[in-house]
């Protein structure tokens, strides 16, 4: 027997559900460069992925949907809302890691200069960029006005990976050196309710 989607039904009264959605692949996803402020758009794969999720979100019961204004981030959450007729509302605090001047360096550099200095997320500092715990206060905002806004619905809200692993982290109260190790693929959805006054994680990193 195919279990029944829970998500296909409003919340629960009393419970609020966040669909966090990280946006579709862009050419620096693929060459796994780092990106974070720059505003890259979806590559011929990343369309084929925001089309699919949004797809595969179509059954799902969804209030209201917001997202990061960067282009990659939009252009998913409208493919999405196509299925739902429903506005996107944009909200610029749900951007990327500002990662300065180390946007657009390849991962693999990346990840040899923190080793290297023995760094975590806690201690990074990039140049002209943001710490962690400034992206951390960026989402705790957002989270604060999105929830007010939306006591008892299901919303969905399309940003970035390291800025949902960020408002996983406020939720849930995992640190940024535990949270970064949170896997979240590209065009994939977490789901967390409220349930009771305590968050819960019921999805990570769907992607089927």
């Amino acid at each position: 027997m195919i279990p029944q989607n829970p998500f296909k039904s409003a919340p629960a009264d009393g419970v609020t559900r966040l669909i966090f959605v990280r946006h579709a692949q862009t050419d620096a996803n693929a060459k796994h460069y780092l990106q974070g402020q720059s505003d890259g758009v979806l590559n011929e794969t990343g369309l084929a992925q925001a089309a699919y999720i949004a797809a595969q979100l179509r059954p799902f019961f969804v209030d209201k949907i917001y997202s990061s204004n960067q282009k990659r981030a939009l252009a998913t959450a409208a493919a999405i809302a196509n299925e739902h007729d429903l506005p996107v509302e944009t909200d610029p605090r749900l951007q990327e890691w500002n990662c300065g001047e180390w946007d657009a360096m390849p991962a693999v550099d990346f990840q040899r200069m923190i080793a290297e200095q023995g760094l975590t997320a806690s201690t990074l500092e990039p140049p002209g960029g943001e710490t962690f715990q400034q992206v951390r206060s960026r989402a705790e905002a957002a989270l604060a006005d999105i929830i007010a806004q939306s006591e008892g619905k299901s919303v969905l809200i399309t940003s970035h990976g390291d800025f949902i692993r960020s408002m996983i982290g406020v939720l849930m109260g995992i640190e940024a050196d535990v949270v970064t190790n949170f896997l979240l693929d590209n065009a994939s959805y977490s789901i967390l309710e409220r349930q009771q006054g305590t968050w819960k994680i019921l999805t990570l990193n769907c992607i089927s």
